[in-house]
């Protein structure tokens, strides 16, 4: 894996979690499971903004955003994710990609999907359009591809996974399991939920859950430790914190700015 698209794996937050398709035999949350339930993890306006520190180099940011937008008869949710590198980082590493999701306000899945990727001089545009009648999605690189049903994109997973997921009592080891479409193929995002932590952050002590890669073949990661992700416990459950460790490379992704989140920040959410 060259340093371009290292960067651009943490940049974009979640695509560092794919490891593979098989599902594993502990506990499981995945979005095979039951949807359609009140939302109230995320709403429009929502903004998120990511400082990311290649080493002890200041490499780059992320931004996320959630939008409304009428299409047809409804309303959907258009979230957006851009990853850009900055300063000295540029040299070997020139980043800039956008990630955007138009998803259902009732069910949390998407509708369509567009990832333009910009990395030194790889460039790649795609927009995918999912059949919910037929279980399809429609890619404008490569046509029709059967999918499983209720798959997602890689961004709408990360809103998913708030909505649905993160509200439920997590047991250490659970394994939380996303089914994607992405770059022309079925993934499962895998990730393992470790503990409940207090994180001491420029923002203030925030309690956490905590998630770790699974790691499997062919995982990019050769221990737990070498990943790990803190999400707010507070109801919004936003990436407060990310560290990677790879070879002799180290990546360190923490939230510096926020706007309109549902619920108040760093209170901890009371589960039923």
């Amino acid at each position: 894996m060259n340093n371009s698209k290292r960067i651009s794996i943490i940049l974009f937050l979640f695509i560092i979690l794919i490891s593979g398709n098989s599902f594993s035999q502990s506990n499981n949350f995945s979005n095979e499971d039951s949807i359609n339930v009140f939302n109230n993890a995320f709403e429009p306006g929502e903004y998120l903004k990511y400082s990311v520190k290649y080493g002890l180099i200041n490499g780059g940011f992320a931004e996320m955003s959630i939008g409304l937008e009428h299409i047809g008869w409804d309303w959907y949710y258009r979230v957006k994710a851009i990853a850009k590198t900055t300063g000295v980082v540029n040299k070997f590493a020139d980043v800039s990609d956008r990630y955007e999701s138009v998803i259902d306000l009732s069910t949390g899945l998407p509708l369509q999907a567009i990832r333009d990727i910009n990395e030194n001089n790889y460039i790649t545009y795609n927009e995918v359009i999912y059949d919910r009648s037929k279980n399809e999605v429609i890619s404008l690189k490569s046509g029709r591809h059967k999918v499983p049903e209720n798959s997602l994109d890689i961004l709408s997973a990360f809103y998913f996974a708030r909505r649905y997921i993160f509200i439920n009592p997590l047991k250490k080891n659970d394994i939380i399991n996303l089914t994607t479409f992405f770059d022309e193929k079925v993934y499962v995002i895998k990730i393992k939920y470790k503990d409940t932590e207090i994180v001491k952050h420029k923002l203030g002590k925030i309690q956490c859950l905590k998630f770790v890669p699974v790691i499997e073949k062919g995982s990019p990661f050769k221990k737990e430790s070498d990943m790990e992700i803190w999400f707010t416990d507070d109801g919004n459950f936003i990436p407060l914190k990310i560290k990677m460790d790879m070879n002799v490379s180290s990546i360190r992704c923490e939230l510096v700015d926020y706007e309109k989140l549902k619920n108040p920040f760093g209170v901890p959410f009371a589960r039923q």
